[in-house]
């Protein structure tokens, strides 16, 4: 019973050290469209991260998205950035697309990435 225990508090430990980083499709009917498949992170020279975020657009027709990014610090405020403004982007039918997005900062940690359509 002990080591049930263990294993759970060990589990817990590490789900709550878990990142808070992740992609949101702000509508539901996006999933319709377009999947994101792949995220990939790395830090770059400077210190800075940059993430690239991989989908395909799974229809026979070109769309048109947006997406904005927010930026968190290590403590969870939020880092000021211009990649928090709502950016437009194609999705060209039965294709791959790739949005690629350097931190404000080198204090910014975490990501959160929002994925909607573009407003007409």
């Amino acid at each position: 019973m002990k080591l049930y225990t263990i294993l759970f508090g060990v589990l817990l430990l590490l789900t709550s050290c878990s990142s808070k980083s992740y992609v949101k499709l702000v509508d539901n009917s996006v999933e319709r469209y377009i999947e994101v498949s792949k995220i990939n992170k790395r830090r770059i020279n400077d210190g800075l991260i940059e993430i690239q975020i991989i989908g395909e657009n799974k229809t026979d027709k070109y769309r048109s998205f947006r997406y904005r990014v927010t930026w968190e610090d290590k403590d969870g405020f939020e880092v000021p950035s211009l990649s928090s403004k709502w950016t437009d982007f194609p999705a060209y039918k039965n294709a791959e697309f790739r949005i690629n997005v350097i931190a404000p900062n080198t204090k910014a940690t975490e990501y959160q990435i929002y994925i909607d359509k573009k407003e007409k």
